[in-house]
C-alpha cells in the first residue's frame, strides 16, 4: 500500500521528500499513472489541487506536484488548530471576567449572570434573581464578592437586570446580532454549574447551535421563550441566566431552559437561550426599574390548510380592527418580519415590550394594506409573579438539588449594608422604583432647565397655525388656558374642557389635538402635580421617525401620555395619547422648539391621523402669552 491510500497525518509523514523518485518508479511499475493519479486527488483535499487539475502537468512532473502537496497538507492543517485553539483560548481569557455567579445575600444558591456595562449592570434569569431576593451576593472570576441590587425584571421573558456595586470599571461582554446566528455555528456557554469553582472561576462548555428561532409555549407557567436558540452546549442547572457566545466572542443569548433526564437533572443536549436582540429590546425598560410586560396585539391567527398566515380573531376595540383586520384576512409580514406559519407570528410578538407600535401588512380581497398597531399589556404584573412549581424551592433533603439555583431569600436584610438598601424602592407597579425615579428626573430636570420660567401654568397662550402643505383647508387660532383649551379652525369653535374633556368635543379634522394641547401645557409647567402619575418607560423604536426614543409616561385621568425624547434635545419629539376606548390615539410630532414672547412652543406640529397614518404638518404663526395680573395670581 503507497503512502497515498490512507490520508492520515501519521502516513504521509513517513512520505519524505527524498524517496520521491523511488516512489515514482514504484507507482508506474504497479498501475497505470492516470490510476495513480486519480487516486491522489481522491484522497487529498480538493480545493489544494483545482489549479493543478487545470493546467495538467505531464507524467512524473504532475504527480511530483501532488506529493508535495500531500506532504505539506497535515502539517498546514496541524497549524490551523493549534490556531483555532490559541484564538479560543484567547477569547475565553477575554470574556470570562463578564461572567458573574449570583447568590443570596448569605452567598447561598448559585445561578449565573453576564455583566454588560461598566458600571455594574448585569443581565442574568427572572427564576435565578428571584431565588436570590432584592439583595444579592455577586462573585467574578476575580475570585471577589460585590453586593448587587435588583434593578428590572421581566417574567414572561425570564429576564432579570441587577447591579453590581463597589467599581465602575467593570469588565463586560460585547453583544453580536443574534439574528445572525445560524445553525451549526460553533457556540460557548458559560456560567456556574453546581457551583464547580469555589474561586468563581466560570465553567465552560462548547457545542453548536442546533436550531434558531424556536419557540417554547408557556404550559402552566407565565414563562414564555420566544424566538430562542437551540444549542448542544452542555447547561445543568446554575448556568441558568449564564451568557451564550460565539466562537468570537460576541454575547448572542442568555442560557435558560434545558431539558432535562428525569433523574439526575443532567442536560440531555438540547438547551435554550434567549436572544441578545430581544434582551436589547428590554434592557432600557428593565433600567427603568420595572417590571416590564410583554404584549399582546388583540388578535390571533391560524394557519391555513394553504400554508397562509390568517386572522382567526379579532377585537373590535382593538388597533388592528380600526386598521381593518378581520377573521380570514392574510397576514403577510409583521414587525417587519414575513410570516409563513402562526408560530412565526407568536415568535415574532414575544420579542417586543408592551406599548411599543409595529407595522403590520395585509392581503384581504381590497388588495393589499399597511398599518401599525399598539402592543397592550399581556400580564400587567403589578408585583413580581410567583414562580411555577417546577421552579420552587426543592426540599432540602433533596439531593438532586446540588446548587440551591431557586432557593427562597428568607427575607431577611440583617447583613445587608445601609449603603446597599438605599438602592432599593419598592411600589406597586415597579421592580425598582428608585431606578425609576433617576431615570424620570433626568429627563424631568433637562425639560424644567430648558423651558425655566417659560412653562408658567396660569398663562393664556394664544397661537395661530396654517397648513404647511397644499390639502384641505386647517388655518386656524389655539387658545391654550389654565381651565379650558379653545380653537378656532376655518371659523368654527371648539372648546375642551381641561379637567373634564370629551371625545365629542374634538375637531373631525383634527382629533385629540385640544387634549394634546393641555397635556402639552401640563407637561411644560413642570409640576408634577399636574399627572396622577409619571415615570419613565425605557426606550423604543419610534414610528414613523424610524429611531430610538426615550419614554417618559404621564397618565392623568384616563388618559395616558407617551412622551418622546432624543438626545439632541430636552423637549419632547412627540407624544401619543390614549384618551378614549376604542378610538385612535391622539398622535403629534413637533419640531423647531422656539422661545417667543415668553413662552416655549414647536414651530410645527405634525399630526398622524388615520387607517393610512397620514402625517399633516400645522406652521405655527404668532404667538401671544397673556400673562394673569398680580390679583388672579394671588387668588386664594
Amino acid at each position: 500500500m503507497s503512502c497515498f491510500d490512507q490520508h492520515s497525518p501519521k502516513t504521509n509523514r513517513s512520505c519524505l521528500p527524498g524517496r520521491t523518485s523511488q516512489l515514482a518508479a514504484t507507482c508506474d511499475q504497479s498501475t497505470s499513472l492516470k490510476r495513480q493519479l486519480d487516486a491522489v486527488e481522491r484522497t487529498c483535499v480538493p480545493w489544494r489541487f483545482a489549479l493543478l487539475r487545470k493546467s495538467r502537468p505531464a507524467g512524473g512532473t504532475y504527480l511530483l506536484l501532488l506529493f508535495l502537496f500531500a506532504t505539506i497538507t497535515p502539517a498546514n492543517a496541524q497549524q490551523t488548530v493549534l490556531e483555532r485553539e490559541a484564538a479560543r483560548v484567547e477569547t475565553l481569557r477575554r470574556i470570562s471576567p463578564s461572567i458573574v455567579c449570583v447568590m443570596d445575600p448569605k452567598g447561598q444558591g448559585g445561578g449565573s449572570g453576564v455583566l454588560i456595562s461598566a458600571d455594574g449592570y448585569a443581565i442574568s434569569n427572572y427564576h435565578v434573581t428571584s431565588g436570590s431576593g432584592t439583595f444579592m451576593k455577586c462573585g467574578l472570576s476575580d475570585g471577589k464578592l460585590y453586593d448587587a441590587v435588583i434593578v428590572g425584571i421581566d417574567p414572561t421573558g425570564d429576564i432579570a437586570l441587577i447591579q453590581l456595586q463597589g467599581r465602575t470599571d467593570f469588565s463586560f461582554a460585547i453583544p453580536g446580532d443574534s439574528d445572525q446566528v445560524q445553525v451549526g455555528d460553533e457556540v460557548m456557554a458559560l456560567g456556574n454549574p453546581f457551583l464547580l469553582a469555589s474561586d468563581f472561576t466560570p465553567t465552560v462548555t462548547y457545542g453548536i447551535v442546533s436550531g434558531v428561532r424556536r419557540y417554547q409555549y408557556p404550559a402552566n407557567t407565565f414563562l414564555e421563550y420566544t424566538d430562542c436558540i437551540q444549542i448542544d452546549a452542555s447547561i445543568n442547572p446554575g448556568n441558568s441566566g449564564g451568557p451564550l457566545f460565539d466562537i468570537e466572542g460576541r454575547w448572542i443569548g442568555i442560557n435558560g431552559r434545558a431539558s432535562f433526564e428525569k433523574r439526575g437533572r443532567v442536560n440531555s443536549g438540547a438547551a435554550y437561550a434567549i436572544s441578545v436582540n430581544q434582551i436589547q429590546k428590554f434592557i432600557e425598560h428593565l433600567k427603568c426599574g420595572l417590571i416590564v410586560d410583554h404584549g399582546i396585539a388583540e388578535f390571533t391567527v391560524a394557519t391555513s390548510d394553504a400554508g397562509e398566515v390568517t386572522v382567526a380573531q379579532v377585537s373590535a376595540l382593538s388597533d388592528a380592527y380600526r386598521r381593518g383586520l378581520r377573521p380570514g384576512v392574510q397576514v403577510l409580514s409583521f414587525a417587519g418580519r414575513l410570516l409563513t406559519s402562526a408560530n412565526d407570528f407568536q415568535n415574532v410578538l414575544g420579542i417586543f415590550p408592551e406599548g411599543t407600535r409595529l407595522p403590520l401588512t395585509w392581503r384581504d380581497q381590497d388588495g393589499l394594506h399597511e398599518g401599525t398597531i399598539r402592543l397592550r399589556p399581556l400580564h400587567a404584573f403589578q408585583k413580581a409573579p410567583e414562580l411555577p412549581e417546577e421552579r420552587q424551592q426543592r426540599p432540602p433533603q433533596d439531593p438532586e438539588n446540588p446548587d440551591g439555583e431557586e432557593i427562597k431569600p428568607d427575607g431577611t436584610t440583617e447583613d445587608v449594608p445601609a449603603s446597599l438598601k438605599s438602592l432599593f424602592v419598592a411600589r406597586d407597579g415597579f421592580c425598582n422604583y428608585y431606578f425609576n425615579d433617576i431615570q424620570r428626573l433626568r429627563l424631568l430636570t433637562a425639560l424644567k432647565e430648558r423651558v425655566a420660567s417659560n412653562g408658567d401654568p396660569k398663562s393664556v397662550w394664544v397661537i395661530a397655525f396654517s397648513p404647511s402643505e397644499p390639502g384641505p383647508p386647517l388655518s386656524g387660532e389655539l387658545t391654550i388656558a389654565p381651565s379650558a383649551v379653545g380653537m378656532n379652525l376655518n371659523n368654527r369653535p371648539f372648546l375642551q374642557s381641561t379637567s373634564d374633556p370629551q371625545v365629542d368635543e374634538e375637531s373631525p379634522q383634527l382629533p385629540g389635538l385640544l387634549i394634546a394641547m393641555n397635556q402639552l401645557r401640563r407637561l411644560l409647567s413642570g409640576d408634577a402635580a399636574e399627572f396622577t402619575e409619571q415615570q419613565a418607560a425605557g426606550r423604543t423604536f419610534h414610528l414613523p421617525l424610524e429611531k430610538d426614543v426615550h419614554v417618559l409616561l404621564t397618565r392623568e385621568g384616563v388618559r395616558t401620555c407617551r412622551w418622546y425624547f432624543d438626545e439632541s434635545s430636552a423637549l419632547p419629539i412627540g407624544v401619543d395619547i390614549e384618551y378614549a376606548q376604542g378610538i385612535d390615539e391622539a398622535r403629534l410630532l413637533f419640531a423647531d422648539w422656539t422661545d417667543r414672547n415668553g413662552a416655549v412652543f414647536p414651530s410645527r406640529i405634525g399630526l398622524i391621523s388615520g387607517a393610512q397614518e397620514d402625517l399633516r404638518w400645522l406652521n405655527i404663526g404668532n404667538l401671544t402669552v397673556n400673562k394673569p395680573s398680580a390679583t388672579e395670581t394671588t387668588k386664594p
